[in-house]
């Protein structure tokens, strides 16, 4: 999706600073380590596109009302608190909310409809009146199946995970999608503390897959590679998007691991993609960073408000109300922006959340450089 005047339904013009603001609620986890920052860049950036380019909604400007988890999971509670007992906020945006989501879910618990992208955190999933419009790793790893069967006609497969709550959960979904595609699977764990990785790779039978799948983040990206490399292992690494990240390339001198890479967004650095390429256009004309537009969570930020400016314009700047905005969400299909065409909330009852389960596979080259290998592929069927 590129055109996101004809997407959201606006108008070229600016939009009418003497009407009333239509409030938009906003939470992400920022301002202290592991926050995503970018993710509310982009949110912002998109608020300012819609006033700036698409007419805001109905004419009446969008405001962003902005709540941050810094490091405590009752910061969630605050937030959903504010959120919800502002009266101008009819519905709530979720940046990555991977920490504090249980007691913001225990507040709003439905109350405003919420719209995020990936649900990261444990409780998204299974949230009332909550969409995802990305998905959930859990959901999403049944593709790896399909890619591993289908792309590299794989029979065999070494899945290498953290021995943490939520890689466990992943590592779990991820065999069980490769099984389901017909892979043998062997499947072993490793503690969060460890850093010589070589015994954890060697037992999942690395040296002898078809295909290894890394299900980890930070130093356990670094060391699945460094101890793939000490083995001389050679077969493909589809990794998720989870190894991309700035500490993984530190960690190994400097770039990425020249793996495979399943994501469930277009990434901004696939220059073929016309998607991209609309994206870091329209972002940088209302000042966002190219830096920040290449973190994954900033165009997540941009997607989910630019489809609440579509939901919001489809309702009416009068009509908004956490009832008419949760039924127009209930409805929404796609496409998404930078993500999937088509799209299906509740199709999964033990995560009702859940509005996709399909991702598209890239191969990184170095340097900064993502190859698409697939277009959207779904979990074996």
């Amino acid at each position: 999706m590129t055109d996101y005047l004809r997407y959201v339904g606006g108008k070229e013009a600016k939009a009418d600073k003497s009407l009333s603001p239509v409030g938009l609620g906003w939470v992400n986890v920022e301002g202290g380590p592991g926050g995503n920052p970018e993710a509310t860049a982009g949110a912002r950036a998109a608020v300012k596109y819609v006033n700036e380019k698409l007419g805001g909604i109905g004419g009446h400007p969008l405001e962003l009302k902005v709540c941050t988890v810094v490091s405590a999971e009752e910061e969630g509670q605050k937030c959903g608190q504010q959120l919800l007992g502002d009266k101008s906020v009819s519905a709530i945006g979720v940046g990555n909310l991977y920490l504090g989501d249980a007691s913001f879910n225990a507040v709003v618990a439905g109350k405003k409809p919420v719209l995020v992208g990936v649900a990261t955190g444990p409780t998204m999933p299974t949230a009332k009146n909550t969409f995802s419009t990305f998905g959930d790793l859990p959901h999403i790893f049944g593709a790896w199946g399909t890619y591993s069967r289908d792309v590299l006609k794989a029979k065999t497969a070494a899945v290498i995970h953290t021995n943490t709550p939520g890689d466990k959960i992943a590592s779990s979904a991820a065999v069980k999608g490769l099984k389901a595609a017909g892979l043998k699977v062997k499947s072993v764990g490793f503690d969060a503390q460890a850093t010589d990785l070589i015994g954890p790779v060697t037992a999942a039978g690395a040296s002898t897959a078809d295909v290894v799948v890394p299900i980890t983040i930070g130093s356990g990206c670094v060391g699945v590679a460094k101890a793939l490399k000490q083995l001389g292992v050679t077969k493909p690494v589809v990794a998720t998007p989870l190894c991309m990240s700035p500490d993984v390339a530190q960690g190994l001198g400097g770039d990425l691991p020249a793996w495979t890479y399943g994501v469930a967004q277009t990434l901004t650095a696939d220059s073929s993609a016309a998607d991209s390429k609309a994206f870091l256009t329209a972002s940088a004309q209302v000042g966002l960073k190219k830096d920040t537009a290449a973190k994954v969570f900033a165009p997540l930020g941009w997607s989910t408000v630019l489809t609440y400016a579509k939901i919001f314009n489809a309702v009416g700047p009068d009509k908004i109300t956490p009832a008419t905005v949760t039924e127009q969400l209930k409805k929404f299909t796609g496409p998404v922006i930078m993500g999937a065409a088509e799209v299906k909330c509740g199709k999964y009852k033990d995560a009702p959340a859940v509005c996709n389960d399909q991702a598209r596979f890239y191969q990184y080259q170095g340097k900064g450089q993502f190859k698409p290998l697939t277009d959207w592929i779904r979990p074996p069927q």
